[in-house]
């Protein structure tokens, strides 16, 4: 006679004997058993994977993360520090040499006086008294009180470190505001911008200007070097990058505001230019990419050309990079379609390769730009058809816009808060989030 199945209130007659549990079971609950029994097998396995799982060493590897951070917000810190050293140091400097040419000036006036004329009669001599009063008065009070100087306390975000998951609140390109401040500049062949953490770098011709974030002009240079093609920021020189038609690269130092010329990148025909990390990546005339390091001294890495780069009959327009990507926008006289393609800089291998929705047509010859959004997003501008595309990580169009004006160039700044869109006589500054 046969069993009942051991499971209760099943009334089935069992018709297999589970040699593992030695339990009878009907054809039914030996299904459930032995899918009851195969993941009571994987949380075994999973348990012994916790086991096995070494916290510390993931702890360890991202406390250098953390260490790193620190360290580069020392290196900020000490790099104003040492910038405002200098603004005080040229402070005291100006104001004594204007109370020493003062003083001067009456002495020579004095010694005119004494020496001409039999009675003194001129109209300053009787000014003379308040003036030294004055003087002596300003030079005692520096000498009490030292200069005014506001210092306020260094406040820290907690937001600036986020542990776990960071939820990124999406950019939607259709819902692009209207500008919220625009900077009326003059036009340029080329429309270069670029920035950093803290300025706008604007090419202006016979000048280059750096302003803030609040659009103040922080300096103005006089530029003598040849029209610029193309600039970017080099994060690990502290120093923006800019390459020109006459085949030179120079440096503009962010803190003395020093331009230097770089000696081993003269007489090379570069079209553009991007920095990742202490990497510098550029185009030339012929699309050959070339990687050269920074620190401690410029030397040229690794470089690749066609068909590496792009294909014989195409063109490479821009380059952008992230800390691992490298962005190239390619067009093609063949088929006469304009591609983004996005690169590993480890190893070159493509990740993707996306078409923009634009046809080439023989008068098109204004700039195509991209830059980076977060999370390894990309932005595109075409002047040629006044649209905007976005790209996601996974190289889909996200969204096109199409803007009232001809982008010529963009940068994304503060914190990728902010949409910088050069056109032919303006910068239009949009909020982003």
């Amino acid at each position: 006679m046969s069993q009942r199945c051991m499971i209760a209130l099943c009334r089935e007659s069992s018709k297999v004997l589970c040699y593992c549990c030695n339990q009878n079971l009907c054809l039914e609950h030996l299904s459930n058993h032995k899918n009851s029994n195969s993941l009571i097998d994987q949380v075994k396995l999973l348990n012994e994977e916790m086991k096995r799982f070494d916290i510390e060493k993931f702890i360890e590897h991202d406390r250098r993360r953390l260490t790193k951070w620190r360290d580069e917000c020392f290196k900020k810190i000490s790099r104003y520090y040492e910038r405002k050293c200098d603004e005080l140091e040229e402070f005291y400097q100006r104001k004594f040499h204007e109370e020493q040419k003062q003083i001067d000036s009456i002495q020579r006036k004095l010694i005119y006086l004494n020496q001409y004329q039999n009675t003194i009669e001129d109209e300053d001599f009787h000014q003379f008294p308040t003036i030294i009063s004055n003087t002596k008065q300003k030079i005692h009070n520096i000498e009490q009180n030292g200069i005014p100087i506001h210092i306020r306390s260094l406040s820290i975000d907690e937001n600036f470190i986020t542990i776990g998951e960071l939820k990124f609140q999406e950019f939607n390109l259709n819902d692009l505001s209207l500008p919220y401040q625009t900077l009326n500049i003059s036009k340029t062949s080329t429309y270069g911008i670029t920035n950093n953490e803290q300025y706008l770098l604007i090419d202006q011709n016979s000048n280059i200007t750096l302003i803030d974030r609040n659009l103040r002009m922080i300096e103005q240079f006089t530029w003598k070097h040849g029209i610029i093609r193309d600039m970017c920021w080099s994060f690990a020189l502290r120093s923006f990058l800019l390459i020109t038609e006459m085949n030179k690269a120079y440096l503009l130092n962010e803190i003395n505001h020093s331009i230097d010329c770089i000696e081993p990148m003269i007489n090379q025909l570069w079209i553009s230019c991007t920095c990742s990390n202490s990497l510098l990546y550029l185009v030339s005339l012929n699309n050959a990419i070339v990687e050269f390091s920074l620190l401690p001294t410029f030397i040229s890495n690794r470089r690749w050309d066609q068909p590496d780069t792009c294909k014989k009959h195409e063109t490479i327009k821009d380059i952008s990079s992230s800390d691992d990507l490298l962005a190239l926008i390619v067009t093609s006289e063949k088929t006469q379609m304009i591609h983004l393609i996005l690169r590993s800089l480890a190893t070159f291998d493509e990740i993707f390769s996306i078409r923009l929705d634009i046809i080439i047509h023989p008068s098109y010859h204004l700039p195509m730009r991209c830059c980076l959004l977060k999370n390894d997003q990309w932005l595109v501008c075409d002047a040629n058809t006044s649209r905007l595309f976005h790209i996601g990580k996974n190289g889909k169009i996200k969204g096109t816009f199409k803007y009232d004006q001809q982008p010529f160039n963009l940068v994304v700044f503060d914190d990728s808060k902010i949409l910088a869109i050069r056109t032919e006589n303006t910068i239009n500054f949009h909020h982003l989030f």
